[in-house]
């Protein structure tokens, strides 16, 4: 059997690489260990957050479909960062475990172009330095012009409870034991990581009267523009905190810890650590917050965020008893440790292609990073750039001023971390440009170019973006008087006045004026909410705005410097040791490229620019 593109793996990154596959129109075949775990939230069934929320629209715009997904299949839609600035506002999602899952499954059973297999993929066809097809556990050949690797946990995965190590890509699932084996022997690079969850409990036992019951938004922003409900979902989560007692007794148990033990060596991410961890780094902080969340609509089930831990049964117990509201509690699932081969990213190109293996792409968990939202958004570039490869199309590259995702990749490529690589706004240097309710404004023309969002819904985006320019524009050319001005801030109850005339630009900036405000003065349209919303922002934070693009075009200015392919990094006198390392190990295409390598200098950037200027 041949495909033009295969992918191994079918968590978020899987679904949409083969998504995005066949949606471009090539004959996709998706892999999985087991078909009915299509799209499984392994762990918080939430989407969204800081600096995810933002991924999950840009993949929205782009023609992905976890952002739509969510929208349909939530238990609750939360605003967070409301009383901030617009880079920080955001939505979180707490998805429904069980529909988010079989609904994706029914999604990709019925795409055109798109088999769903389950299998195991042990091994990979290579001829002459070109991957070709790959090998199931049944001894089947598949032929393929590209490869999509997104294997999630399960590359050699280890569970772990207390003392007990087993081989498991996840609880109750088999691991995938000799495609590790098989990337290694190509010459692909594997390290280790470990990343955990929490226990489970059966709601029926839980005393939320001791616990803050909290709601999200009845009609809140989603995560797709093109998302239309009446009325969003709103189940409940609960607010309780773990106690002096808590923490006494998991010091107590802290022989236990695996961690403390030393049967798990690997790291784990810090931005979601064990209660072990918690108690191991600020033993002084006795209470730590423990959220509640529903799993799904269809079950009893409910997740304990914030009490991630890989102790030994009777431990998860004894400390679920020292929790207000969680004395009688049942466990349902224990928590977990689960520890797992990854190809670190600095073998990748921009594009998520392999510098080792041309046409072998990596996504998701396998790159080193962690979230069902990071994974996603590498899943879809990887799919639409391996389809791409395929028709002999340039690959599409989103840049760290053009998107999180741009962020993502750079980041994972070029900086090492000791931990799964998480996104975090601190992470992206134009934030105000970047942010979560203009992915539309920025992506656009991307979207076009990757030819997987319809028409009219290009068309509907287009004109949005175009009368947001022409609003803004107009704004800032209306004078209107002093007293008019003042009129306006009068309706609307703001305590400043001006004392002279205006541009109506300036009255806009007043943070209690909105732009329906402004249809006391002028004549305006009805728009859609989203469309007001952007003219609004860039008018009142125009001066950030402008100080960010001077900065984007100093960082483009740096990208444009190209170097050489095959430029020999160690003839370069004056580098550094260190840069000289990370300068041959990623093989950076430009300047600006170099400059975000790990250990390269000032100085040693400009030693580069000077002997490629030598050069010419």
């Amino acid at each position: 059997m041949n495909y033009d593109v295969i992918v191994v793996g079918g968590g978020h990154a899987g679904c949409e690489a083969a998504l995005a596959s066949a949606r471009s129109g090539l004959k996709t075949a998706l892999f999985t260990i087991y078909l009915d775990t299509i799209a499984m939230m392994s762990c918080n069934p939430s989407i969204g957050g800081p600096g995810k929320s933002h991924i999950v629209a840009e993949v929205d715009i782009l023609g992905g479909e976890i952002g739509k997904h969510t929208d349909k299949y939530n238990l609750q839609l939360k605003h967070l960062n409301t009383s901030k600035g617009p880079a920080a506002r955001i939505t979180r999602g707490q998805a429904d475990k069980y529909w988010y899952r079989v609904k994706m499954k029914e999604m990709i059973e019925n795409t055109p172009n798109l088999d769903s297999i389950q299998g195991t993929i042990e091994d990979i066809i290579i001829e002459n330095g070109q991957i070709k097809g790959v090998i199931s556990d049944l001894g089947i050949k598949y032929g393929a012009n590209s490869v999509i690797l997104a294997t999630g946990t399960f590359l050699k995965g280890r569970v772990v409870i207390g003392d007990v190590k087993y081989p498991a890509g996840r609880i109750g699932e088999k691991s995938a034991e000799k495609l590790s084996d098989a990337l290694i022997k190509n010459g692909i690079i594997l390290d280790r990581y470990q990343t955990a969850t929490p226990p489970r409990l059966d709601m029926r036992t839980v005393d939320f009267s001791k616990m803050k019951e909290m709601h999200g938004e009845d009609n809140p922003k989603y995560f797709s523009l093109f998302t239309k409900k009446e009325k969003n979902n709103n189940a409940p989560t609960w607010l309780t905190y773990t106690t002096p007692e808590t923490v006494k007794v998991a010091q107590d148990l802290l022989q236990y810890s695996p961690i403390v033990s030393g049967i798990i060596e690997t790291h784990g991410p810090r931005h979601c650590p064990s209660l072990d961890r918690k108690v191991l780094n600020f033993p002084e902080k006795t209470n730590h917050q423990i959220f509640l969340e529903l799993e799904s609509k269809e079950t009893n089930e409910l997740y304990v965020n914030g009490l991630t831990t890989a102790m030994p049964p009777f431990a998860q117990e004894k400390m679920m008893r020292t929790i207000a509201g969680l004395e009688n509690a049942k466990i349902m699932r224990y928590g977990y440790a689960v520890e797992y081969d990854y190809a670190p990213s600095y073998q990748l190109y921009p594009s998520l292609e392999s510098k080792k293996i041309k046409n072998l792409y990596f996504a998701g968990q396998i790159n080193g990073t962690s979230g069902y939202e990071e994974a996603a958004a590498q899943g879809f570039l990887a799919g639409v750039n391996a389809s791409r490869k395929v028709l002999g199309k340039e690959p599409v590259i989103i840049d760290r001023t053009e998107g999180y995702l741009g962020v993502l990749v750079d980041d994972i490529i070029h900086k090492k971390t000791p931990e799964p690589y998480r996104v975090l706004p601190s992470r992206a240097e134009y934030r105000l440009t970047l942010r979560f309710d203009n992915a539309f404004m920025r992506l656009i023309d991307k979207a076009k170019e990757i030819g997987i969002v319809s028409e009219d819904k290009i068309k509907f985006l287009e004109e949005a973006r175009e009368t947001v320019k022409y609003e803004v524009e107009r704004i800032n050319q209306i004078s209107i008087s002093m007293k008019r001005a003042n009129e306006v801030l009068e309706s609307v109850d703001a305590k400043d006045r001006f004392g002279k005339g205006v541009k109506l630009s300036e009255l806009l900036k007043q943070k209690e004026v909105t732009y329906d405000s402004l249809g006391l003065i002028i004549e305006i349209k009805e728009l859609p909410v989203f469309v007001k919303n952007q003219i609004e922002t860039i008018v009142k934070y125009n001066a950030f705005i402008e100080r960010e693009k001077m900065q984007i075009e100093k960082f483009r200015k740096l990208e444009s410097m190209k170097i050489p392919e095959g430029f020999k990094f160690e003839t370069i006198a004056g580098l550094s040791n260190i840069a000289r390392d990370g300068l041959e190990q990623i093989k950076p295409m430009s300047i600006g490229e170099a400059t975000r390598i790990s250990g390269v200098t000032g100085n040693d950037i400009a030693i580069l620019i000077t002997n490629l200027e030598n050069i010419k």
